[in-house]
């Protein structure tokens, strides 16, 4: 079963940065964003898919940081969907 993004929402799924050496840098990063740095709200997710009406245009794959509290999970059968709104993307991570 697939899901097609609307309403200016991304298809997304969760990315575990704990232990990966390196990248964990960029779980310190995205827990910087957090409105209360004692319980850390944001969370790295990967770009599965998105709306069409969505402005802000990323290329499938990238991380991107998400204000944790505003991701929806939505179950139908056996699988489960996370979508965020647009407006919840607070920045994109890069290796470089």
């Amino acid at each position: 079963m697939k899901l097609i993004p609307r309403n200016k929402r991304y298809l997304l799924q969760k990315v575990n940065l704990e232990g990966k050496g390196a990248d964990s840098s960029l779980e310190e990063f995205a827990s910087a964003f957090a409105k209360k740095p004692k319980i850390p709200t944001n969370e790295v997710y990967r770009v599965l898919d998105f709306s069409n009406d969505c402005t802000l245009v990323l290329n499938y794959g990238t991380l991107v940081i998400v204000e944790g509290n505003m991701v929806e999970e939505t179950k139908v059968g056996e699988t489960t969907f996370v979508t965020a709104k647009e407006n919840f993307i607070l920045g994109t991570l890069d290796d470089a």
